[in-house]
């Protein structure tokens, strides 16, 4: 048994696949690196097969027909084998250290879940899609350079699951919260209550987040920012997904807040938080974190 499973869902990403790899090689053999090609139609087979004939005891390739993000990283589900579970997107990348510092987190406090801050990062062609009610965003990026900026809400700590599930009410339509990829998992709870992603357009990610909420009973905060978000201008967060769209989901969301904090006992204080979680921030309108590390970014 492995110490770790990261699957890296992966469709169309010759170009950028390489350096996510290189990345988690360092895990050396504790860690299995699960690349799911996707029904790609470029190299992403032939890169990934190499990868596994060069590690054949650290990489494994999934090949399936295209069935989006969510079918990968229920793919790489399926076939992991370690204590616990990370996902990360084939086009990001991170510091050498940073899974070795998730897992000493979770081992530490015997946690369920463990978050971190993540770098999101802006390449110099990167062009916002801009909904409605962003449109001071597009001044704020025509006035700043392509650069990293650190995101993350959740002071350094160790938090009971209902301590955490109030943090996170309040923060609710987050990239920090909603995504996958700046949180550790424990593969045995996923398994056991058959958690997996959910065929969605958008958002798949936050539904498995919320979802998981239940079974969480330590969940521990690390100060370390060791993941590299790329915005990609052209995925189906940013591109696809209309107004009505996010409203709709975000309803079934709090739908699901709702049963799940009775489930905790915490909906009575947390009720108006809920209520009010359709309407909230939504991710690109956020500030950064408060830390002096601002880096211009070459992609």
């Amino acid at each position: 048994m492995k110490l770790l499973s990261i699957a890296i869902p992966c469709y169309n990403s010759q170009d950028y696949m390489e350096n996510c790899i290189e990345s988690l090689l360092v895990g050396g053999e504790e860690v299995e690196i699960l690349v799911i090609d996707d029904g790609s139609s470029d190299r992403t087979a032939e890169i990934a097969d190499a990868y596994a004939r060069k590690y054949p005891t650290i990489v494994k390739v999934i090949h399936q027909e295209n069935g989006g993000h969510g079918a990968a990283v229920n793919a790489g589900l399926r076939e992991a084998t370690g204590i616990f579970f990370k996902v990360v997107d084939s086009d990001d990348w991170l510091a050498p250290d940073f899974t070795e510092k998730l897992v000493s987190a979770a081992e530490a406090h015997t946690a369920d879940l463990v978050i971190a801050p993540f770098w999101m990062v802006y390449p110099e062609n990167y062009v916002e899609h801009i909904r409605p009610w962003e449109k001071a965003l597009q001044h704020v990026l025509q006035r700043n350079p392509p650069r990293t900026r650190a995101y993350g809400y959740l002071p350094a700590g160790v938090y009971t699951g209902q301590e955490y599930a109030k943090h996170l009410i309040q923060k609710p339509n987050t990239f920090y919260y909603g995504s996958p990829c700046n949180k550790l998992y424990r593969r045995d709870l996923l398994r056991k209550h058959s958690l997996h992603f959910r065929k969605e357009l958008f958002a798949e990610d936050q539904l498995f987040n919320t979802e998981y909420l239940r079974y969480v009973h330590t969940a521990v905060s690390i100060p370390d920012i060791g993941y590299y978000y790329l915005q990609n201008g052209q995925s189906v967060s940013h591109s696809r997904v209309t107004t009505a769209d996010i409203l709709s989901l975000r309803r079934r969301v709090m739908l699901l807040y709702r049963d799940i904090y009775t489930e905790l006992g915490i909906y009575p204080e947390t009720r108006a938080a809920i209520l009010r979680s359709p309407f909230g921030e939504n991710e690109f309108t956020l500030p950064p974190l408060d830390t002096p590390q601002t880096h211009c970014c070459k992609l």
